[in-house]
């Protein structure tokens, strides 16, 4: 008899209760569902069922294979599903999660091109500065800055990246206390997103490094919102200071909107690896549609390298009192 066969027909027994009862779901005798029982205990040489005219009763050894069985038939049927899965055209609903920042600055003018390449796909874009559970969230591709804290998800690598800007309007700056290390940045009115887990009063924890190493200053400010461009708007109105990607800011710190602050440190409120990211589990790199649309964002961000690379040697030619410098009018457009 074959093996696979006989844990079918033991597992159906157990989840079912009686022979009977698993021979009515499987177009068997009671009769013919006993014998290949009996079979599989001779095969793997231990007895798994306790028998008798009224009920049945998993042994010792019973419970470890049936727990074994359910796992391995899982797993074969995983497999088969993959493999159709694989055959089949890209379809279905796409669930994927990014920065608000990152939507604007690279999906928002693309995705309508994905959709005409593949019409029975539909994307449900969710929108958030902060990191969601793939898992929690049934999220099929998350787009993020720096790689997942799980190791048991998978990545690719999108973009380098460009790294992260201090900076604030002239108004701003302008006759208050002069910014010249990480800790005067506690007498200013620092603009921040939420931290997970929650501080008190508006506060963030921004981290910096230089030769000495890694530390942390806890700002405050009078402004948290969960989106880059309210942020941002606030700085050009002049009212304070914030850490943002040198893609929303490039414009801006151009034609002397802005002023970058602290250039000397590498300034982060998360991590301090600027790469972009596509996150996903292995399973879901087994669907056509999450294997399409993760190549679709590499084309994507190999055509917006060069634009990358240019913001990122541009932004480090700027200080906190660079004179205003307009750039090249076509040097930020895209073609996508």
């Amino acid at each position: 008899m074959d093996t696979l066969e006989g844990m079918r027909v033991f597992t159906r027994v157990v989840q079912s209760g009686s022979l009977s009862a698993a021979g009515r779901v499987l177009g068997m005798s009671s009769a013919s569902v006993s014998r290949k029982i009996s079979t599989l205990e001779y095969t793997v040489g231990a007895k798994l069922l306790n028998r008798t005219s009224r009920k049945l009763a998993l042994t010792m050894v019973g419970h470890a294979y049936f727990e074994k069985a359910c796992s391995i038939l899982e797993q074969i049927e995983e497999a088969a599903a993959s493999i159709t899965e694989q055959q089949a055209a890209p379809r279905g609903m796409l669930n994927v999660h990014t920065r608000s920042s990152i939507g604007h600055a690279f999906l928002f003018q693309a995705l309508p091109a994905f959709q005409l390449r593949y019409p029975d796909i539909a994307v449900n874009l969710s929108l958030s500065e902060q990191t969601a559970s793939l898992i929690d969230n049934q999220i099929d591709v998350a787009i993020q800055v720096g790689p997942p804290d799980e190791p048991s998800l998978m990545m690719r690598r999108l973009s380098s990246g460009v790294e992260r800007v201090l900076y604030a309007s002239p108004t701003y700056l302008s006759g208050r206390p002069e910014i010249r290390t990480p800790q005067d940045l506690l007498q200013h009115n620092c603009l921040s997103f939420p931290v997970q887990g929650g501080l008190e009063d508006g506060q963030a924890v921004w981290y910096y490094r230089d030769a000495e190493g890694t530390k942390e200053v806890r700002v405050k400010g009078s402004l948290v919102a969960n989106d880059a461009q309210a942020l941002h708007s606030a700085v050009l109105a002049g009212i304070g200071i914030t850490l943002m990607p040198a893609w929303l800011i490039s414009d801006d710190l151009g034609f002397g909107r802005v002023r970058r602050i602290l250039p000397q440190y590498e300034v982060t409120a998360t991590v301090f690896d600027h790469a972009i990211y596509a996150v996903f589990t292995e399973r879901q790199l087994m669907m056509p549609k999450v294997r399409v649309f993760v190549d679709f964002l590499v084309d994507i961000f190999r055509k917006r390298a060069p634009e990358l690379a240019r913001m990122t040697t541009d932004v480090r030619k700027h200080s906190g009192d660079s004179a205003p410098r307009p750039p090249d009018a076509l040097r930020w457009i895209s073609r996508i």
